[in-house]
């Protein structure tokens, strides 16, 4: 009885570490990851003072958003190249048709070597 609680009680033991452990790795997660932010923010900011804006004028920094965001739908929508466009495309498409025309072109075949075949037998039969 002393042996099992004893047992029992070594095993929450055990489960209540590894339950801390992770709870430890979590916490050093969290504080890298705030860590990483921070550093992005003052790199941002770095790079907001460089280019000669400054931090307290709000309306200079929105302006630069807003300048930045435009920019970056427009490289999007140049990155977005239709299929007809795009000459791997055409090359694949291509490839595709030439693929369905001979198998098209095998399926019409078959019934006429089926045919020559079986003559070829009553051919050789007689």
């Amino acid at each position: 009885m002393i042996s099992s609680s004893l047992t029992h009680t070594t095993m929450s033991l055990s489960k209540l570490q590894v339950i801390l452990a992770n709870t430890q790795s979590e916490l050093k997660l969290e504080k890298i990851s705030l860590l990483a932010k921070d550093t992005k923010i003052k790199y941002l900011e770095y790079l907001v003072l460089k280019m000669g804006y400054d931090p307290s004028n709000i309306n200079a920094a929105e302006e630069l958003v807003r300048k930045k965001n435009v920019e970056l739908l427009a490289l999007r929508k140049q990155l977005k190249i239709s299929a007809s466009e795009d000459p791997m495309t055409k090359d694949i498409e291509e490839t595709k048709t030439q693929k369905y025309d001979m198998i098209k072109l095998i399926m019409e075949q078959n019934p006429q070597i089926k045919q020559m075949e079986e003559k070829m037998e009553k051919l050789v039969k007689e």
